[in-house]
C-alpha cells in the first residue's frame, strides 16, 4: 500500500470519526430582549478578588436536569414600599422636645443613641419619654401601648444599637404633629417612626437589577397614586462608602425620576449598592424614607456575536459562545435549556461552563450531554434562555440575555 493510499484512508477515518461525534453545526444569533443586561464598553483593569476568596483555576463544565414542573420567572427590579422615616435629632433639641409627624394611630417609634456615653444611654427607659399631643403632655408608658428598653430588646434577639428604646403610641393619641422629648438626653439620637396603619406609602424602585459601569440607570419614586410631593431628595451609597446625590424630576406619569451615570470604579467593593430617598409631602405632615439596593458590574468581557450549536449523534447538544475579553479573569457562562413537551415549551435543563480567560477573543461552551438530554424529556425545537456571563473574580453579572438563542431542531 503506497503512502498516498495510507494518507487517504487516514483522512477518511478522521472525517468519519468527526461525523460520528458531531453531525451538524448551526450558527445562531443571540436574540435581544427588553430585560437584557448588555455591556457597552469594557474595562481593561483586572477585578480585585473578593476578600478571603480562592478562585478556581481549572476549567469546569457541567449540566443537570430540572424537575418537570420547574417554573422560572424573570427577575424584576425590586420595589420598596415605605411607611416610615428616620431623623437625627441633636441631644439638646430632644431634651426640650422635637416634632414628629404621624398620619395614623398606633405609630411605632424607636430611638437609638448616636455616639456619646453608651452607659448613660443604657440607663434610660421608656418612663423617661414625654409625649405631647393636642397640647397635653403624657409621661412615659401612659402614652404607650407597649414599650421595650435596651435590655428587653436584647432579650428578644434584636440587633439594634446599644441603648435603643422602642415603643408604640396608644391608639387614643390622634395622628398629626406630636412632640417627643427625652429630658435626660445627653447625646444625639436617631429617631425612627414606622406607621403600620398609615395609607401614606412611598415606593422606590429602579429600571434594572444590575447597573453596568458607564451606563445610565434610573431611580423611580412615587407617593401613593403618583401624588405630588413638597420635596424629594436621595443618594446612592457604594460598598466602599462613596456617595452620589440623586436629583429627582417629576415625570409625565407623576413618578419622580433620577438618572445616574454609573461609576462602578469609584465605588468598588464587595456587597450591594444602596439607594435612599427622602420625601416630604402635604405641608410636611407626611414624612417618608425608602431604601433599596442593586448589584454593580464592571464589564471585563462580553458576548461577541452569536453562538454555534453542535448536535452530536448520541443526542448531546453543545452551544459554543464567542466572547471578547478585556481583562484576565475567570468567567462563567450559564443558561437554561427549553424544549417541547406534549406540545408545550418548558425549562428542562441547565448548564454552566467556566474557565480563566485572557484578553482577546475567547470561547466558552455550554454542553447538555447525552445523559442530560435523555433525562430532560423534551424534544426540539429548543431555546437556550437566560444566558448569563459572570465574572467569578467579583461574582458580578456582566451580561444577561433573557431570550438567548433558538435552536430549530
Amino acid at each position: 500500500m503506497n503512502t498516498k493510499t495510507i494518507l487517504s484512508l487516514a483522512l477518511a477515518f478522521a472525517l468519519s470519526g468527526t461525523a460520528a461525534a458531531a453531525r451538524m453545526e448551526t450558527d445562531l444569533a443571540i436574540e435581544p430582549d427588553a430585560g437584557d443586561i448588555v455591556a457597552t464598553s469594557l474595562v481593561t483593569a483586572k477585578a480585585a478578588p473578593l476578600p478571603g476568596a480562592q478562585m478556581e483555576t481549572q476549567p469546569v463544565r457541567f449540566s443537570w436536569v430540572l424537575p418537570t414542573d420547574q417554573k422560572i420567572a424573570p427577575q424584576e427590579p425590586f420595589v420598596r414600599e415605605s411607611k416610615e422615616y428616620w431623623t437625627r435629632v441633636p441631644g439638646a433639641e430632644l431634651a426640650k422636645g422635637t416634632t414628629l409627624h404621624t398620619t395614623s394611630r398606633g405609630a411605632l417609634i424607636r430611638l437609638s443613641p448616636v455616639g456619646g456615653d453608651a452607659k448613660a444611654a443604657h440607663a434610660l427607659s421608656a418612663d423617661d419619654i414625654v409625649i405631647t399631643a393636642a397640647g397635653k403632655a403624657i409621661q412615659g408608658r401612659a402614652a404607650m401601648a407597649n414599650a421595650a428598653d435596651d435590655a428587653e430588646l436584647k432579650m428578644a434577639g434584636t440587633d439594634f444599637p446599644d441603648g435603643t428604646l422602642a415603643f408604640q403610641l396608644k391608639g387614643d393619641i390622634a395622628p398629626g404633629a406630636i412632640s417627643l422629648s427625652l429630658p435626660k438626653a445627653a447625646q444625639d439620637y436617631l429617631v425612627h417612626v414606622f406607621e403600620p396603619n398609615s395609607s401614606e406609602l412611598l415606593r422606590l424602585g429602579m429600571d434594572r437589577i444590575v447597573a453596568s459601569h458607564g451606563q445610565t440607570y434610573k431611580v423611580f419614586a412615587s407617593l401613593n397614586a403618583n401624588e405630588a410631593v413638597d420635596s424629594i431628595d436621595g443618594m446612592v451609597t457604594a460598598p466602599n462608602g462613596a456617595t452620589f446625590d440623586l436629583a429627582f424630576k417629576r415625570g409625565a406619569d407623576g413618578r419622580y425620576v433620577a438618572e445616574v451615570r454609573h461609576d462602578a470604579l469609584a465605588g468598588t467593593g464587595p456587597g450591594l449598592w444602596e439607594v435612599h430617598a427622602f420625601a416630604s409631602a402635604k405641608g410636611a405632615s407626611v414624612q417618608r424614607d425608602a431604601q433599596t439596593a442593586f448589584s454593580s458590574s464592571v464589564p471585563r468581557a462580553q458576548f461577541a456575536g452569536g453562538a454555534k450549536a453542535v448536535h452530536s449523534n448520541d443526542g448531546a447538544l453543545a452551544m459554543r459562545f464567542k466572547l471578547r475579553v478585556a481583562a484576565e479573569s475567570r468567567f462563567e457562562v450559564r443558561g437554561t435549556l427549553y424544549g417541547m413537551d406534549g406540545g408545550k415549551l418548558r425549562p428542562a435543563a441547565q448548564a454552566s461552563s467556566a474557565a480563566v480567560l485572557n484578553p482577546g477573543a475567547a470561547e466558552l461552551q455550554l454542553v447538555f450531554d447525552a445523559a442530560t438530554m435523555a433525562k430532560a424529556g423534551v424534544v426540539g425545537p429548543f431555546q437556550i434562555r437566560d444566558l448569563t456571563l459572570i465574572d467569578q473574580a467579583d461574582l458580578s453579572t456582566v451580561e444577561l440575555r433573557r431570550a438567548g438563542v433558538r435552536v430549530d431542531r
